[in-house]
């Protein structure tokens, strides 16, 4: 059995030319534009979070909190 293994294409054209070969209705193709959109925005903004933890947790590793009693003595 040959598998053929390809590099997965992420572009939004793609996936919109994907949904266009389908059958279905305008509505409901609609629709799925719609929620892919949705998904794409939602992993967007994970990802930008995680980004911004990584850039918080790196900040605290090499400028860690002082505590309050040894800097008000």
């Amino acid at each position: 059995m040959k598998v053929k293994i390809s590099k997965t294409n992420e572009t939004l054209a793609f996936f919109n030319d994907r949904l266009d070969q389908v059958r279905m209705s305008g509505t409901e193709r609609l629709a799925a534009k719609a929620r892919l959109a949705q998904s794409e925005a939602v992993a967007d903004a994970i990802f930008e979070l995680a980004g911004k933890a990584k850039r918080l947790l790196k900040s605290l590793a090499f400028r860690p909190v002082r505590r309050p009693t040894t800097s008000a003595g």
